[in-house]
């Protein structure tokens, strides 16, 4: 009776020794696997990244910058956008024209301004 009850203790035992043994290979084939499955990672999300950067680039953004900027006559709404567009340069303009008046001020006031 005693022969049955240790054939389940011995192999519980050599399945722990076998674990063990193979605990070194284990972590030395996932230390070496990470640094490329981490470089993959990264160039799938950059190609994804790219990929997205590109079809809006396509599509139309409407921060282009620039000078030459115009816009699009197909949408119904082109006149709203392009009339948002120049008072939004006209405001741009009057900060520039206040701040360049604030520093002169302060200029002007400071005895030690060269």
């Amino acid at each position: 009776m005693g022969c049955c009850r240790a054939a389940p203790a011995l192999r519980s035992a050599c399945t722990a020794a076998v674990a063990i043994c193979l605990l070194p290979v284990i972590v030395s084939l996932l230390l070496i696997w990470l640094p490329p499955l981490s470089f993959a990672v990264a160039v799938v999300r950059f190609h994804r990244r790219r990929r997205r950067m590109m079809t809006t680039k396509r599509g139309g953004c409407c921060f282009r910058g620039g000078d030459e900027w115009s816009p699009p006559e197909s949408e119904p709404e082109g006149h709203r956008v392009a009339l948002l567009h120049k008072y939004l340069e006209e405001q741009m303009e009057l900060v520039e024209a206040d701040a360049g008046d604030a520093m002169a001020a302060v200029l002007a006031g400071n005895p030690w301004a060269a």
